[in-house]
């Protein structure tokens, strides 16, 4: 009856035909099944085979939250004694056997009414699978931690933003899941790599969490099938227990449909989706968005949603939930989180080679601690660019063989070379890609699979808008920089073109590349004295008095003693951390919009040529320090660090000393702008000029500094500092100090006693009497240490002493005192 009624459907060994594989047969249908009905009998009780049965199932039961296994007391028997069968919930009533019932119909009337309500309890119960569960919550990294990591332990809300219709088509940020959701129809699109997937999988497990009905599907598993409710009903039935006719009859419910394709069947599936479901959130890549369906009348009604590379904030917080699975305490290091970040930053150059999205800054963090280069023709970053590189083509599924990988490289590298050569931007188009290929194929072997894999999905290649081109930019340096190396003496005339040009973004990369892949230091002599005669006219800084007396007038006046008050709690620390990197992200941005600007400047001015030169070169020789420390002579790094020091200071050297440009500056600013419409009468022309004055020297206040931080952050390597601290006493400079109390301040584990020895030499040596500049810089530079870092109180105390200034912790401590 319950058959009949479609209450149930039912399995039992009888149905296995004979030739079929038994056993597997009802393991099969011990793990489908939502309700396991066992007749126990003494000879059931005395079975091995039924026993295992039971066991599978309990098995089953534990990762099925639905499942139900009903013991059917059929005869007199030992039942409460076996396992743990008397807390189950057994049949008939109160467990009377079957066979004492009288009349005996009475005990399977008992026994249909009991599974009658089982079943219909079953079918409403809808609950998450463990096993797609444990598949959401699943990542591809590990941590040297022995601990099991899951999506919660690192998720980070992405960077999401959206178009408004109400502010003419102003991109706004989707700060939290709340607004992410507000929307009942969304395009989510995202890069390859960016994310999406998992978006997708922690989208699902909060929704879960809510108890709101949802339903994910991967198109690109979908297959053929005309039968779409079948789809849904193959996926639901994976995915969640309970009966999927009252599930799909259940209001507001959600489907996630990811890896959206040009096939037809997707589409079809996703309108049929619309007659069902409330809300629909639809991923796909950039490319396929763009490609097919950014002007589709069919999705007018779907906001799209833009998956972007994390902003620094983010960085960091995916840092600390890094760092929280190897650590067993709840203190942070910031001073480890700084160095941490320097390295990513490295690598990461700024966004222009790898995007900051969650997948790179994992695979590097999950590279630096998991293994090094045992190859030393790679570099410590190098070797990051290779793992992740090889990690996309055996993702693309070219075999782990050797001979396949080798293949793919000769190929990507010769690739690169052409497209270099091409000079046209960074791809070829399908025409010139076809002759490289034939020409290719003519010196080379390559399988056709290999050729494939490398523009599928996960492949190296893409073909975008006619265009062949690299998917990730940092590949197609990778492999310009590996072909250049390995045909060194055929391009050096290239490459020394590339030297004296280095302001060019696509020159710097190009070149950093190649001495990632450089056994030779022949590169790096070259980028030496082209950095050597750059600004040669200028002598560097040493920030004497004499040379910064220009900004006392300033810091006299403007620039405070302390910055503003707060206290050092944890709270605090964080948030002006957070203020940090949102700066560094707007500085990011901003340096990103100028590269075409610097590129047509410096062909415009000699001056200008030299300043972005020196300054690219600064950045050139700071990847040179971080990779190659462990393969260079001490006295060549020494070499590379003097001279990438005194290029910041030549840098600042600029617009120090003679304060007459200053005023000629500040006299022509105010000529122009006496004859604006925004000038004001009302004002004096002395207020007017002090004004302007105060701004002008500010900013030639802020590239000094700026010169100077930019040589620091190239050295901040604590494996330098022997070197660092020798240099400095050769040179013996306020500068060269400034740049190793900087230097020590960057670079330290935590604040100590070495580092207060550092800061009361500073502050001894250099009396606002003695030199203001420096006075007030290391007091800045100090107190902002302090407020983004924790600090035991003792020196806390010792660094408001050193500076001269106010505890405002200690100052409430003595008041309450009072009180």
């Amino acid at each position: 009856m319950l058959v009949r009624n479609k209450v149930i459907n039912q399995w039992y060994d009888g149905k296995i035909t004979a030739g079929s594989p038994w056993e597997d047969k009802i393991i099969e249908n011990l793990e489908n099944a939502d309700i396991v009905v066992f007749l126990v009998t003494k000879n059931w009780l005395n079975s091995e085979a039924c026993i295992e049965e039971w066991d599978k199932a309990k098995l089953f039961a534990k990762e099925q939250p639905n499942k139900r296994l009903i013991p059917i007391i059929a005869a007199e028997c030992a039942w409460k004694d076996f396992d743990d069968m008397k807390s189950k919930l057994v049949l008939p009533q109160d467990g009377k056997p079957v066979s004492q019932w009288k009349p005996m119909d009475s005990a399977w009337s008992s026994v249909y009414d009991g599974i009658k309500d089982v079943a219909s309890e079953v079918k409403k119960n809808f609950k998450l699978k463990t096993k797609f569960e444990t598949e959401l919550k699943s990542i591809e990294f590990c941590s040297t931690n022995s601990k099991d990591i899951f999506l919660e332990d690192v998720f980070v809300f992405p960077s999401l933003t959206a178009y408004s219709d109400d502010l003419n088509g102003v991109e706004l940020a989707v700060k939290s899941f709340d607004e992410l959701i507000e929307e009942p129809l969304q395009f989510i699109v995202g890069e390859n790599q960016s994310g999406k997937t998992k978006l997708c999988s922690w989208i699902y497990l909060e929704l879960n969490k809510m108890e709101y009905p949802c339903l994910y599907i991967d198109l690109a598993q979908i297959g053929a099938s005309k039968d779409k409710e079948k789809i849904l009903k193959e996926n639901f039935i994976k995915q969640q227990t309970g009966d999927f006719n009252l599930w799909l009859n259940s209001p507001n419910k959600t489907i996630i449909f990811d890896n959206l394709s040009k096939d037809s069947n997707c589409i079809e599936l996703i309108k049929f989706a619309e007659k069902h479901f409330s809300n629909i959130m639809i991923f796909t890549s950039t490319d396929v968005y763009r490609s097919y369906y950014i002007d589709d009348d069919r999705f007018v009604d779907f906001k799209r949603i833009n998956i972007k590379p994390f902003c620094h904030s983010k960085q960091e917080d995916l840092i600390k939930k890094w760092l929280e699975i190897k650590s067993s305490g709840d203190d942070i290091n910031h001073s480890l989180i700084d160095a941490i970040e320097n390295n990513i930053n490295s690598i990461i150059i700024d966004n222009k080679v790898l995007p900051r999205f969650p997948f790179f800054i994992l695979s590097i963090l999950q590279t630096y601690e998991s293994f090094m280069p045992e190859n030393l023709k790679i570099t410590a970053y190098g070797h990051c660019y290779h793992a992740l590189i090889v990690a996309r083509l055996i993702k693309s599924g070219i075999n782990q063989e050797d001979s396949a990988l080798e293949s793919a490289f000769t190929f990507c590298s010769n690739l690169a070379y052409k497209i270099f050569e091409s000079e046209n931007g960074l791809n070829l188009s399908e025409e010139q890609f076809t002759k490289f290929k034939e020409e290719y194929s003519s010196e080379y072997i390559i399988k056709n699979s290999i050729f494939n894999r490398l523009f599928s999905e996960n492949g190296l290649l893409t073909k975008n808008h006619g265009k062949i081109e690299f998917a990730i930019s940092y590949s197609y340096y990778f492999f310009l920089g590996k072909y250049l190396t390995e045909n060194y003496l055929a391009n050096k005339e290239k490459i020394s073109a590339m030297v004296e040009s280095s302001y060019a973004r696509h020159n710097s990369l190009t070149l950093i590349f190649t001495i990632h892949h450089a056994n030779d230091i022949s590169i790096i002599d070259e980028i030496l004295a082209h950095t050597m005669c750059a600004i040669d006219q200028k002598q560097p800084a040493k920030l004497s008095k004499e040379e910064t007396s220009i900004f006392n007038g300033l810091l006299n006046d403007v620039i405070p003693n302390k910055l503003h008050d707060t206290s050092s709690g944890f709270r605090e620390i964080e948030s002006e951390r957070a203020k940090e990197r949102q700066f560094r992200t707007q500085h990011e941005e901003n340096v990103g919009s100028s590269d075409e600007n610097i590129e047509q400047l410096a062909s415009e001015n000699k001056l200008l040529n030299q300043v972005f030169q020196c300054n690219k070169n600064i950045e050139i020789l700071s990847q040179i320090l971080k990779n190659k420390t462990g393969s260079l002579k001490k006295a060549k790094i020494a070499e590379i660090v003097e001279i990438l020091c005194d290029a910041g200071l030549r840098l600042a050297s600029i617009l120090l000393g003679d304060d007459k440009e200053i005023k000629a500056c500040v006299k022509f600013v105010y000529d122009q702008y006496k004859l604006s419409e925004e000038y004001d009468s009302t004002k004096t022309d002395s207020y007017h000029l002090k004004k302007i004055q105060n701004i002008v020297t500010f900013r030639c206040m802020v590239w000094v500094i700026s010169s100077i931080e930019k040589s620091v952050k190239a050295i901040n390597k604590p494996e330098l500092r022997e070197i660092i601290i020798d240099i400095v006493n050769q040179k013996n400079t306020p500068a060269y100090h400034l740049i190793k109390y900087f230097y020590m301040l960057d670079t330290c584990d935590k604040f100590d006693g070495n580092l207060k020895h550092e800061l009361e030499f500073m502050m001894k040596s250099y009396t606002q009497d003695k030199s203001m500049f420096l006075n007030k810089i290391v007091s800045i530079r100090t107190q902002h240490y302090e407020r983004t870092h924790r600090i035991k109180e003792q020196h806390r105390q010792s660094i408001f002493s050193l500076l001269g200034l106010k505890d405002k912790k200690v100052d409430a401590k003595l008041d309450m005192l009072k009180l």
